[in-house]
């Protein structure tokens, strides 16, 4: 019986760690300092530098998110918006099933007096596989270039916050925060920010 029960976990343990974890953005190729403002960056031809502010915010309010700060004399504002996703940590969910396997051997050799080991490896399991809560932090810079143009600059970045109980509380601190460098996040909001634009007539 004890034979099985290590089996079952090793067992899960294995397939978690050869399987691919679920990610928030698409793996790109390692991308240099300038080439991350360029793709985070666009100009408009344009001079009413409010107008595009305007523009901006509409298309972020458009996707969901909730401006938190405006600095109209700075040309700057940050939104966010949240949102559920599965994220698997692998390692993590390796070492506690293995740890799992140990307290379940443990506890049937100690005929069950050792039984409540077994629920730390096994909640955290739990969390890890539960979704997560996933902040999206943006903050954008809005100004005047030369005389007839407007440059905007975005940058996009996710924040994976601890479940405190695999499913609805989490901790504030994140456990991990990603800046999202694909392309194409960038490329479909400046696409979005466009037409924006051009219902505003600008």
């Amino acid at each position: 019986m004890i034979k099985k029960i290590i089996s079952f976990v090793l067992l899960i343990c294995i397939f978690l760690c050869s399987t691919p974890a679920a990610v928030y953005a698409k793996k790109v190729k390692n991308l240099s300092q300038l080439e991350r403002r360029a793709v985070e960056t666009r100009f408009f031809d344009t001079a009413d530098s409010t107008q595009v502010m305007k523009a901006v915010i509409n298309t972020l309010q458009d996707s969901g998110f909730i401006i938190q700060e405006i600095e109209p004399e700075l040309g700057y504002l940050r939104a966010t918006k949240s949102y559920k996703r599965k994220f698997v940590n692998r390692g993590r969910v390796a070492g506690q099933s293995f740890m799992l396997a140990l307290f379940t051997a443990y506890t049937v050799f100690s005929y069950g007096s050792t039984a409540a080991y077994m629920a730390d490896p096994t909640r955290k399991i739990s969390n890890e596989l539960h979704a997560k809560t996933v902040v999206v932090d943006t903050n954008v810079n809005v100004e005047k270039f030369g005389k007839n143009k407007t440059k905007v600059r975005i940058v996009f970045s996710q924040k994976v916050l601890l479940n405190a109980d695999g499913y609805s509380y989490v901790k504030s601190a994140p456990t991990r925060i990603i800046k999202v460098v694909d392309p194409k996040v960038y490329q479909e909001f400046f696409a979005q920010l466009d037409k924006s634009i051009f219902y505003e007539g600008i």
